[in-house]
């Protein structure tokens, strides 16, 4: 799956930006201090991101993943 690939609905982030792709989700989160990276939500996050990257039926999973742990990490 192309990372150009448009998530279902954009997420706003509290900062008021967007994460409208899959590129712009990685990009983000991959900017996150590595203190948060360590945090579960985001670690699966980042495996079914790297998943959806091979596996187009891994899309779906990876925005939902990507939502609970922004909420988590109180960054939505």
């Amino acid at each position: 799956m192309p990372w150009s690939f448009k998530l279902s609905s954009p997420i706003a982030l509290k900062d008021g930006r967007r994460l409208e792709t899959l590129a712009d989700a990685r990009a983000f989160i991959f900017a996150l201090p590595e203190r948060q990276l360590e945090s579960p939500h985001l670690k699966l996050a980042i495996q079914l991101l790297d998943e959806s990257s091979r596996d187009w039926m891994m899309v779906a999973a990876a925005e939902a993943q990507i939502r609970v742990a922004l909420k988590a990490e109180e960054l939505i």
